[in-house]
Order: C-alpha cells, then structure tokens, then sequence
C-alpha cells in the first residue's frame, strides 16, 4: 500500500482547495519545496503533484517550480496533472524527468488519444476518475459530463495499458469526511486496475478500512489536506499502514 502525499501547486504556493473549488483554498506554504523535505525522512516513495494553474488555464505558472522539484527530489517517484491536454505537453514532462502523467480531461473525451498514448507510454499514464455526484467532473472539476455511462467507459478503457486509476470523490475532497470506499469499491468491481483511493482521508481508521479493499487491487491513498491540517502525522500513517499491513509496496 503506498502513501501519496498530494502537492498542490497555485501560484507557486502549495495550496488546498476546498471540494475542488480553485477560489477556496488554504495556503500551506509560499515554498513548496520545504513541504517535500518533511517527507524524504519518512520513507515515502511517491508523491503527487497538481498544477492547478494549469488544469484550469491549460497553462502553467508553476514550471519554475515543477522542474525545481524533479530535478532536486529525484529520491521520490513523481506522478503530475493538471492541464496535461497535448502530446506536446505529456512528452514534456516525461522528458523532465516525470515518472508518471495524471491525464484526465483529454482522455475521457478522446479515447482514441487515450489508446495511442498509453501504448507510447506504457504503465506510465494514470487516468483520474474525478465524480461529484455520480457524474465525472473535466476541466479542472469545473464542468460536469451528465449522462455519462461510467460502466461503458471502463469496459471500453479496460485493455488499455494505464498504470493506475486515481478515484476521486469531490464532494469530500478537503472535508476531512472520510474517504468513500463505496465508490472505491464500486470502480474496482468494474475494472481491474490499480486504484488509488483519493479526496476525505481523516484518521486512522480511513487507513485501516484500506486493507479490507486490498484485494480488490488498491495501489494506494492520496493524503492532502489530513497530513497538511496537522489532523494525521505523516509519521504516524506511515506506521499504521506497517501495522496493518505490515509489508509496504
């Protein structure tokens, strides 16, 4: 089981939105980089990075600090989104060092896309599936697409060689509500790929409820704003995933 902490990037700030809501957010820090260095003595292996510039312009205002933190924190494997909606863009950010691309909104609307980049990049793309109530959210979570067949879409996805997929529940993203393992639940019986569970983790017991999903093929958690509130120690999830889990991938 791997512990994501999630790093989002406003402005060059590291920033939590509130349910997705790029105008409601916390600022956690004004330098992002000195986040990172609490976690390199924890034995984390991965984090996950959002320009939220990005996934809502299309364009960055963080690259300063994106290629400043691939280049640096080279100990940690690194998975980005936001805004990757181009060949041109995706390539980027391979070429930069990237070790994983999170794509979401070009993917959805273009399998064909999809299809072609995964096969280029194999095991390197993971698709975030982002629902607020029960629809799938693109753009940034400002657009909804209403009517569509989620069934559909996995079945059509589910010989398309992605890494993982990243299940989001928006509406309790940065609640502190708990993660919703129905949904978890409901996307992993649909499909068999990795899932990363992300959007409410709160406690301990969010850690331990993981493990009853295991089976069902869960890569991991995203921890945000749990870790950010001071509400979990990042020290102390890492232990409790060793205590329930007792092997860490």
């Amino acid at each position: 089981m791997l512990l994501i902490p999630a790093l989002d990037l406003k402005n060059n700030f590291c920033v939590r939105l509130l349910k997705g809501n790029i105008k409601i957010y916390d600022i956690y820090s004004k330098i992002p980089s000195q986040i990172i260095n609490k976690f390199i003595n924890y034995n984390i292996k991965r984090i996950h990075i959002v320009d939220l510039n990005a996934a809502i312009l299309g364009k960055t205002k963080n690259l300063f600090y994106l290629k400043y933190i691939i280049k640096t924190f080279n100990k940690f494997l690194i998975q980005i989104g936001g805004g990757i909606r181009s060949y041109d863009a995706l390539k980027y950010y391979f070429d930069i060092g990237v070790n994983y691309v999170v794509l979401s909104t070009k993917i959805i609307l273009n399998i064909g896309f999809f299809n072609k980049i995964c096969n280029i990049y194999n095991n390197k793309i993971i698709l975030a599936l982002d629902i607020k109530n029960n629809n799938i959210c693109i753009n940034g979570w400002l657009n909804n697409i209403y009517n569509f067949n989620l069934i559909d879409f996995l079945k059509e996805i589910k010989s398309i060689p992605i890494e993982s997929i990243i299940c989001t529940d928006i509406s309790k993203d940065g609640l502190l509500s708990g993660l919703n393992f129905k949904l978890v639940n409901k996307i992993t019986n649909l499909i068999n790929k990795p899932i990363i569970a992300s959007g409410g983790l709160y406690n301990k017991h969010d850690i331990k409820n993981s493990f009853n999903f295991q089976n069902n093929n869960i890569l991991g958690i995203i921890c945000g704003k749990a870790i950010y509130s001071g509400n979990l120690k990042i020290n102390n999830l890492y232990n409790k995933v060793n205590y329930f889990n007792n092997i860490i991938v």
